[in-house]
């Protein structure tokens, strides 16, 4: 999604392995560069090959910090359904100052806390997983072109909105894009594909708002982050979020203007600490119910690498085990999740720099062994523009 001036990179930017050419050519600049991606891209791959099993999660992390030039990373392991430890490091002169309560956007791991509150409402017998969105809006859907302002917008007119269930936002098979900055539209039929989309989740914020009658960041204040006593946690900047935000860097850790989130939007405008994040971890990984009702019935996205996704969360398949993860990708800010629903080991990621997912595979090799054929999808593709900000200083 682009909001123009106020560019928010709230789908994933990360360049599918396939199509670096299409992002290079809208730099003309770098195109007398391309015989140099091949070479570039090797050379990193060779990087993260090397043995980082022998240390602590710590030492790793710090290494991993300093080998990507993440100035801020902050990890919440957890073991065995506990929270084990947090852990941070960072990878930049002069150093960030990090502490548990360090906050940052956590882009789209919005989406696993906001599909936990609406489970929960399900339980509550407030809003159901298959009936249609819209029955929750009797006066219509009004999209926010920008969902930063209130206008321009209009009431969405495409019918096929009306067959969108709450189950079917959650599992991303609504149909409709990732973002749309003018009117929205259904693109596939709801319900036969998945198809990955935030404006689903905008659409079933306003249908929790219109059921709870609260603003989706008093909701979410009452409902999750009190109880759980993530008490860094918001869907809104606010002063109290401000106290302990890093702010957002480039890939090669120079300072990069971000949005201040001061409207929440369920699919991408949460800020949290690794503490707070771990808590939520930790509470959904112990209550079986709802664990088996986000895995119970989940929708194929590639079935090659064993990748499905159930309610809110990314599923991934192997022989043994399954595990919920979810990556999340905001202008400044990388963060990533994954957990074992088998063994309750898992960690949540949370960085202030755009090379932060580089972390994510090792830091997963060393807390949650396993293949992880997840990380082979295009979805957490090669960064391209960051491979040369990092390795040639172009920067954009």
């Amino acid at each position: 999604m682009s909001l123009d001036k106020e560019k928010v990179d709230m789908q994933p930017s990360r360049v599918l392995r396939s199509t670096p050419g299409a992002v290079l050519a809208r730099h003309a600049g770098f195109l007398l560069l391309m015989p140099l991606i091949s070479t570039l891209l090797a050379g990193c791959a060779a990087s993260n090959r090397a043995d980082l099993t022998s240390g602590s999660v710590r030492d790793t992390l710090r290494v991993l910090a300093e080998r990507h030039h993440v100035c801020g990373v902050a990890v919440a392991v957890i073991k065995n359904r506990q929270l084990d430890s947090i852990e941070s490091a960072t990878g930049c002169l002069p150093a960030s100052t990090l502490a548990p309560d360090s906050v940052f956007q956590a882009a789209s791991l919005s989406k696993p806390v906001f599909a936990y509150a609406v489970l929960k409402l399900v339980e509550q017998g407030k809003l159901a997983l298959d009936v249609p969105v819209m029955s929750y809006l009797p006066q219509g859907y009004r999209h926010q072109f920008n969902p930063l302002k209130e206008e321009p917008s209009e009431l969405v007119a495409d019918t096929r909105l009306q067959a969108i269930t709450v189950r079917m936002v959650l599992n991303h098979t609504s149909g409709l894009p990732n973002w749309a900055s003018g009117p929205l539209k259904v693109d596939s039929t709801p319900g036969k594909k998945w198809q990955y989309s935030g404006e689903a989740y905008v659409l079933l914020q306003r249908a929790v708002e219109a059921v709870t009658g609260q603003p989706l960041d008093q909701f979410m204040r009452a409902q999750v982050f009190k109880p759980l006593a993530m008490n860094h946690s918001d869907f809104v900047w606010n002063e109290r979020i401000a106290q302990n935000l890093l702010p957002g860097t480039k890939a090669n850790g120079a300072p990069r203007a971000t949005i201040q989130w001061n409207r929440p939007i369920a699919a991408a405008s949460l800020y949290t600490s690794a503490a707070d994040y771990g808590k939520f971890l930790v509470t959904l990984l112990n209550d079986d119910h709802l664990i088996k009702q986000i895995s119970a019935s989940p929708v194929t996205v590639e079935p090659g690498l064993g990748l499905s996704w159930g309610l809110g969360w990314g599923i991934e398949r192997d022989r043994d085990d399954v595990s919920i993860w979810q990556w999340g990708n905001n202008t400044g800010y990388r963060a990533f999740v994954i957990a074992s629903v088998r063994t309750g080991d898992g960690f949540v990621m949370l960085t202030n720099s755009e090379n932060g997912l580089e972390l994510a595979q090792p830091m997963a090799q060393k807390i949650v062994p396993g293949e992880h054929k997840l990380f082979q999808s295009p979805m957490l593709g090669v960064d391209v523009i960051n491979v040369f900000c990092t390795t040639l200083r172009l920067c954009l």
